[in-house]
């Protein structure tokens, strides 16, 4: 396969491009299978339980996880597009980033901020962002060190504790619709007391 090839597969499957997809790769760890090396006791027990390797299913994890990491970062908006956007100066993006009420990603030293968090407004045939409701108490009540693809499934993923019309719905949608920031904050300590 060619580069040509590559190029062209990932603009018709994913409508990414070659930078995209590295960038995505660069925001995982190394995968380093010996660093993870179990007993034989330990692998006996989960062959036992019914736990057996997969290749397959770690590779579609995987290319799962890196197309929605291209994705998030494929449709995120600059600095500057977001300052223009929230109709303010980039330092006061800076310092929000900084503060955790706008959330931003790394990509090769460069911030930019997921499109998830935001509405796209036309206010006198003008574009203009609008940050969801909420996100702003929400974004810096979340562990410092997930994963930016864990922060999106957490704003986009349907939570049984979130309903409308009784229904699950994701904390994005929970917040659009008028539901309390406390509801969505106490999602997250449950979630950290959990993972403790």
């Amino acid at each position: 396969m060619g580069t040509d090839e590559l190029d062209q597969l990932l603009h018709d499957r994913f409508n990414l491009s070659r930078a995209d997809l590295i960038n995505a790769l660069r925001t995982f760890p190394a995968h380093r299978p010996w660093a993870a090396t179990l007993t034989a006791k330990e692998a006996w027990l989960l062959d036992d339980a019914g736990f057996v390797e997969d290749p397959k299913a770690h590779t579609e994890i995987a290319t799962d996880a890196i197309a929605h990491m291209a994705w998030l970062i494929s449709t995120a908006y600059t600095s500057a597009e977001v300052a223009s956007g929230l109709g303010v100066k980039e330092s006061r993006i800076r310092k929000r980033r900084l503060a955790r009420t706008l959330w931003a990603v790394d990509v090769n030293r460069t911030w930019v901020y997921p499109a998830v968090q935001f509405d796209l407004d036309t206010i006198n045939g003008r574009h203009a962002l609008k940050q969801v409701r909420g996100l702003e108490q929400v974004l810096p009540a979340l562990p410092t060190d997930l994963h930016p693809t864990a922060v999106a499934g957490f704003l986009l993923t349907p939570q049984q504790e979130l309903r409308i019309d009784n229904r699950p719905c994701a904390v994005r949608d929970w917040l659009h619709s008028g539901g309390t920031v406390d509801a969505v904050l106490r999602l997250i300590e449950i979630e950290e007391c959990a993972n403790r």
